[in-house]
């Protein structure tokens, strides 16, 4: 993977490792767009999956198309739940992706580096969405 994919990997976690902080210090503006960036992503990532299921048709199932398009679907319905059912649903969707991505069609697809860094990534936006969900039940 190249240097370039990574840093704008890297580069998605300010956001929300921004907007996380300030829902922790009691910013009121933040939880919106902390959301909005969630649900952005979420279905930037479905079509990510989608991309690669359709460039191997051949070799994935039409589950396996169903579950990118319904956690593109998903995401977005979690923006017009109440915040913590909202954000976790949204957390429940990035690992419902990560599951899909350990699909044969995706470990051949996506180079091992990229898969580490993906892990990394859900990892840093599962502790964000955690931490805002508990600041909110707070």
């Amino acid at each position: 993977m190249n240097g370039i994919s990574q840093k704008l990997g890297y580069a998605g976690l300010i956001p929300f490792v921004f907007f996380a902080a300030a829902v922790a210090v009691g910013t009121d503006w933040a939880i919106e767009p902390f959301i909005l960036y969630s649900a952005l992503i979420l279905s930037f990532m479905a079509g990510a999956c989608w991309g690669v299921l359709q460039a191997h048709r051949d070799h994935v199932s039409p589950v396996e198309l169903g579950v990118a398009i319904g956690v593109f679907l998903w995401g977005w319905l979690m923006v017009y739940l109440p915040h913590t059912a909202g954000l976790a649903g949204l957390l429940v969707g990035d690992w419902v992706l990560i599951g899909l991505e350990r699909r044969a069609v995706f470990l051949t697809s996506y180079k091992p580096d990229y898969r580490t860094m993906r892990g990394i990534l859900t990892l840093v936006v599962s502790m964000c969405h955690i931490g805002v969900i508990w600041v909110l039940l707070s």
